[in-house]
């Protein structure tokens, strides 16, 4: 496995866990009418209250196959996905009301952070949303065996793309999106089972932390393994080196935050990793400059995804992970190197 390999794993679970409201979007109503812009507002704002139990397949552009995913979420907004194909079999997410675990068994790792989604973050992230895309309902099709609504949320920023959902109309959960640029399909995930809970089946609180066994058996915190969201100035204090903001970011793209975690050359020292979003997709450049880091010594193989780019240089490490091309990715990278 490619070096840069654990932080591309890493950010793949972001990119599912920071997205999951997608596809668990709905309230007891429905949507059973209402233009689109009303649809995707609903899903927003009330739609994180469906529990339901489904498999999921998600394909990434260049990928030779898709990756299979078991997903579990509760009324309550807590959730698990759980990865059951290679390059990712075995790892699983958490996450409840107060904290988000993630699971690495290749790496025997076992991570806590603080859940980073509060109600201000949603109103921000809806506010974003509904400035960056023009949502438009398209027509009808059948997904996991259930007829769907079609809506089209095309980016007013970049003409060229846009995220293509498909909604239930009983229940207002996404059971599929595809992100594309042009006629080229960059990521699609979708639904292959659901089957939606009701309140005699749903899941206790217990399925959305991870079993005192393996808590005990890697639930060792080391630095990094809780992560507390920081301001980028905060956290050059911590991790011993300058943290680099990118010049250039994607249109409609705000900092979220800023993490801290396991550097990929193993030494106690901590990396870097600052978090984007537009209020629908997701960005992450994780970075480190350590003096100590033999990360950046020998130049890793190139991240081989279409939504990653890594670069060295003046001994510092970059790589970018997010739903976007890949030449943004470059762009982001060489513009905080510079």
């Amino acid at each position: 496995m490619e070096r840069s390999a654990p932080w591309v794993a890493f950010g793949v679970c972001v990119l599912a866990a920071g997205g999951v409201w997608l596809y668990r979007a709905g309230h007891p109503s429905g949507v059973s009418g209402g233009d689109a812009r009303e649809i995707v507002q609903e899903a927003w704002t009330r739609g994180r209250r469906v529990a339901l139990s489904g498999e999921q397949l998600t394909s990434v552009g260049g990928a030779k196959e898709p990756l299979k995913t078991h997903v579990l979420y509760s009324r309550s907004g807590s959730m698990r996905i759980e990865y059951q194909t290679e390059p990712l079999k075995g790892v699983t997410i958490w996450e409840n009301g107060g904290r988000t675990y993630r699971y690495n068994p290749r790496m025997k790792r076992l991570t806590v952070a603080q859940r980073r989604s509060t109600p201000e973050d949603q109103a921000r992230q809806e506010r974003q949303l509904l400035e960056n895309y023009t949502p438009k309902i398209v027509g009808t099709a059948l997904i996991a065996d259930r007829k769907a609504t079609v809506i089209e949320l095309r980016s007013k920023n970049h003409a060229d793309r846009l995220k293509r959902v498909w909604i239930d109309p009983q229940t207002s959960v996404v059971l599929g999106s595809e992100d594309l640029e042009g006629h080229t399909l960059l990521r699609s995930t979708k639904f292959t089972r659901v089957e939606f809970l009701p309140s005699g089946k749903e899941p206790a609180e217990s399925e959305f932390q991870p079993s005192d066994d393996l808590v005990a058996k890697y639930g060792t915190a080391r630095p990094g393994d809780t992560s507390t969201r920081f301001e980028p100035e905060q956290l050059s204090k911590l991790v011993g080196f300058t943290v680099r903001e990118p010049k250039s970011v994607p249109k409609g793209y705000v900092l979220q935050g800023a993490y801290q975690l396991p550097c990929l050359c193993g030494k106690r020292h901590q990396a870097a990793r600052l978090e984007y979003s537009d209020g629908l997709n997701t960005l992450s450049l994780f970075e480190c400059g350590h003096p100590e880091c033999t990360a950046a010594v020998t130049r890793p193989k190139k991240a081989r995804s279409p939504l990653a780019f890594s670069l060295i240089k003046d001994h510092f490490y970059f790589l970018a992970v997010g739903d976007a091309p890949r030449e943004d990715m470059e762009k982001i990278v060489r513009s905080a190197a510079e």
